[in-house]
């Protein structure tokens, strides 16, 4: 029996389909499944893989769980489709699948980076936030796999995926691969998170991906926004022999204000009773209500509930992560894994992680992180993996519920001092492209060896030279220099070593430096891009922003590698290096980040004012000018046009042509909030309270995504034909369109051009006496035709915000919001309706008698 025939008889029926894919979807029409057919055999079709993931994340927007599969007459993938539909599905012990990717993968790809990049442009800099990269999650059969971005929302997760051809195109990977990229997929789906996924071709139009991701993702208020700081427990590191020597060590510690523990009992010792005591314990003093015990194996885990019930009758025990009645879950890790995010950070008083010599640190550190228990406690019989560095990793990391700038002011984290390091140098030139400086610019203008003469010196005088009045130095302290490119890093750690500090230069291709800067066998690191995240030393005291940015996330990203606690750091050093940038635009510092507006060298930022203690009286005796406090004003560009909104985004919240709006502002009928030069252009930008403004001065509709469709039937009522370009295009339009709504540009015109040449020839004219369609040069002429197609009828359509032009993959295609929404029948309609007008308008205004009856055909 095939999948497609066992679909049948489950109740599921084919609704769809894209070349020798089917689409099948229950009565209710709230899970689609989706079998491939004919991948691997002789006659494989042939499809881009652009065309393969669009139709897919329209379908997974459209249904509340899309599955996956290929088709084929294997039984037990009948067993894997009842794994992912019901709940009875099988476990398997948790296993590592593929290297430690947030590890490894520093380093965002191109198609992450033209994502990101795109993202900020629709969403703006803030809601960065939201995303969260190698994000780690079990597939169903218990292994530790990676998304490359997870968006989080009130509402729950989407997954995304950048993609290359060459690795994930069905054609042009194994089926193995294949069958594991469906799995990932399909867990994904099974634990409640939607994926979408795009190749660069996909994001290649760019107002087309903005539709898609505003359709897909919805608004930016549902977007969990706000970036949060991390913390690491105080963990107490125990071996004991007896279970009553455990237990009065816990709760001695416990009244010393630890509530992390790691218990080290030899196997058969009883470590299991010793957590049921203690949670018995706090129980009953009222200090734990609701427990969670995670096991590595299923047989553990039905072994230590038997244990639970035996021990203490009175509980209720299940494996029910959101059973709240349950007073103890007993789970396995890959269990947890797939399910902690729903869960808030306070669910569980009391958390056990048993045998935590299996736990992959990887594995649990994200559950770990995002719960913070009363007592958190893990449980070996073996010491291999216990070293206080490794288990501080899995065990020791949380989230803070609070802000960066919080956690810094109320101690939970180092303290930063600023210093601000003023160059004098002159980068006005330096072009700004409405989200970030142009690279090259920078390297033409930033890259300077006077420029980097001033960081090395500063450096020097600082953190290398001695303190004659007290006698000491910051020699020691290790620190991260962000630098523009390669070459900068390169050039910049020979002039520290020059000048006998010691430095390496780090990137994708070059990170031996890594591990002994963390040995503390280097000083200083010169990075460019590789160490802004997924990378950890808390034993960074001195961070230098050498290279300027405007965005907000990867200066945090840059400063986030210093803000760790660390024995002996008593506070992160951060030094801004303030360039001229001209009175238009300034980079992002520290005093932009947290709006200050005032800077005393090396002052804590947050309280200025404070009495100089430790390192910092050593740094004011080596600072030559007196420490007052100097207001600064920065300008930079997210505070002054962080609340505004810009041309396109103003059409598309008016659903008009972003053409429209240009011409609006050229005619001066509307007027820009503020105007920014770009080059031989301008930026504008409009306050967000003026779109009524400007939609009732233009006698415009109120129109929105959820009217889409009646806007374009009411659009169509109008017959507005002054020519009968519109009426042919838009039938031409719905022959051709794909799944997700794209037609080539060119196969359209060949065959607009053969409609009207077929009417030139068999009756001397193809439209009104005045149209350019009744010259046949003019009509074999495919590059003046693909014009006039795109100045009409195309325009008309754009206009309204029913259709898009791709350039660069030379697409016509409906916004997808609009092409979701027609149904079958909403198709036939517009075709007979076309149909219709085309019989009377030539009826009417060209008068050819035989058309009416054959000339249609060729549509």
């Amino acid at each position: 029996m095939t999948l497609s025939d066992y679909l049948k008889k489950q109740g599921f029926h084919q609704v769809d389909s894209q070349f020798t894919s089917y689409l099948f979807s229950d009565s209710s029409q709230k899970i689609g499944i989706v079998l491939d057919t004919q991948l691997y055999g002789s006659n494989k079709p042939t499809f881009r893989y652009h065309e393969y993931t669009g139709w897919q994340n329209m379908l997974m927007h459209k249904f509340e769980r899309v599955y996956r599969f290929i088709d084929n007459e294997q039984p037990e993938d009948e067993l894997l489709i009842d794994a992912f539909l019901n709940d009875s599905a099988d476990e398997y012990d948790f296993r590592q699948f593929g290297p430690d990717r947030q590890i490894s993968e520093t380093d965002p790809t191109r198609p992450e980076y033209n994502f990101e990049s795109l993202f900020e442009q629709v969403y703006g800099s803030k809601y960065l936030h939201a995303l969260e990269r190698e994000y780690q999650y079990v597939d169903l059969l218990g292994r530790g796999r990676y998304v490359d971005y997870v968006l989080k929302t009130i509402n729950g997760e989407i997954a995304i995926e950048l993609n290359g051809e060459s690795f994930h195109h069905p054609l042009h990977i194994s089926q193995s691969r294949y069958q594991s990229q469906l799995l990932k997929q399909n867990s994904l789906m099974k634990g409640g998170i939607k994926v979408f996924r795009w190749s660069n071709a996909g994001m290649a139009d760019e107002k087309k991906f903005a539709d898609q991701i505003r359709h897909y993702f919805g608004h930016e208020d549902k977007f969990c926004a706000k970036p949060t700081a991390s913390q690491f427990r105080d963990i107490g590191f125990s071996l004991f022999k007896h279970q009553q020597d455990a237990l009065a060590d816990i709760e001695n510690s416990r009244t010393q204000g630890k509530n992390t523990f790691l218990l080290v009992l030899p196997t058969g010792t009883g470590k299991t009773e010793v957590f049921i005591a203690d949670y018995g314990n706090q129980k009953e003093q009222g200090n734990a209500n609701r427990a969670l015990v995670i096991v590595p194996f299923k047989d553990l885990r039905e072994q230590t509930k038997s244990r639970f019930l035996k021990r203490i009758p009175t509980l209720s025990v299940s494996s029910e992560i959101t059973d709240l009645n349950a007073d103890v879950i007993v789970q396995t890790t890959q269990a947890i894994q797939r399910q902690f995010a729903s869960l808030s950070s306070h669910h569980f008083d009391y958390i056990v992680v048993d045998e935590a010599h299996h736990a992959p640190a990887q594995g649990l550190k994200r559950v770990l992180e995002h719960f913070n228990p009363k007592t958190l406690l893990g449980c070996t019989a073996t010491d291999k993996r216990l070293d206080q560095k490794d288990l501080a990793e899995i065990f020791g990391r949380y989230q803070l519920n609070m802000t960066l700038e919080e956690a810094i002011k109320q101690k939970l984290l180092p303290p930063i001092r600023a210093f601000r390091l003023e160059s004098n140098i002159d980068f006005s030139q330096v072009r700004f492209n409405g989200k970030e400086f142009v690279k090259s610019d920078l390297n033409k203008n930033v890259v300077l060896p006077s420029r980097d003469q001033l960081i090395v010196d500063v450096i020097l005088k600082y953190f290398t030279q001695q303190d004659v009045v007290t006698g000491q130095s910051l020699s020691s302290h290790q620190g991260v220099i962000f630098c523009v490119d390669v070459k900068h890093a390169n050039r910049l750690a020979a002039l520290l070593n020059k000048h006998k500090i010691s430095a390496e230069a780090v990137s994708a291709t070059s990170r031996e430096g890594l591990n002994r800067y963390k040995k503390g066998k280097v000083r200083f690191l010169c990075a460019c891009d590789l160490l802004n995240e997924g990378w950890d030393a808390p034993n960074t005291s001195i961070i230098v922003m050498a290279r300027p940015t405007m965005s907000k996330v990867l200066y945090m990203q840059q400063l986030g590698r210093g803000t760790r606690n660390h024995p002996g750091k008593e506070a992160l050093y951060a030094i801004d290096i303030v360039d001229s940038y001209g009175p238009a635009l300034q980079p992002w510092s520290l005093h932009s980040i947290f709006n200050l507006d005032g800077y005393k060298p090396f002052a804590d930022i947050f309280n200025p004012n404070e009495a100089f203690v430790g390192e910092e009286i050593i740094l004011d005796h080596l600072y030559e000018q007196p420490r007052k406090l100097h207001p600064i004003k920065l300008f930079n560009f997210e505070d002054e046009f962080g609340d505004y909104i810009n041309d396109e985004q103003l059409a598309r919240a008016l659903f008009i042509s972003t053409g429209t709006i240009k011409n609006w502002v050229k005619n001066q009928s509307i007027v820009p909030d503020k105007q920014l030069p770009f080059g031989n252009k301008m930026l504008n930008y409009y306050k967000q309270d003026r779109i009524d403004e400007i939609r009732e001065k233009k006698n415009l509709k109120l129109r929105s995504e959820a009217t889409r469709r009646d806007d374009f039937f009411e659009f169509l009522e109008q017959r507005d034909y002054t020519f009968s370009f519109k009426i042919i295009f838009l039938l031409l339009m719905l022959k051709h369109a794909d799944k997700t709504g794209e037609v080539s540009l060119s196969l359209l015109r060949d065959d607009y051009q053969s409609f009207y040449k077929s009417l030139l020839v068999k009756y001397g004219k193809a439209e009104k006496s005045n149209s350019p369609l009744n010259n046949e040069k003019f009509l074999n002429d495919k590059q003046q035709l693909s014009k006039s197609i795109l100045q009409n009828p195309f325009e008309k359509f754009e206009r309204k915000n029913f259709m898009y032009h791709s350039k660069d993959l030379d697409k016509l295609a409906f916004v997808p919001v609009l092409w979701e929404k027609l149904e079958s029948g909403d198709i036939e309609l517009i075709e007979e309706q076309m149909l219709e007008d085309g019989r009377s308008y030539f009826d009417k205004y060209v008068e050819v008698g035989a058309f009416r009856a054959e000339s249609f055909v060729l549509i």
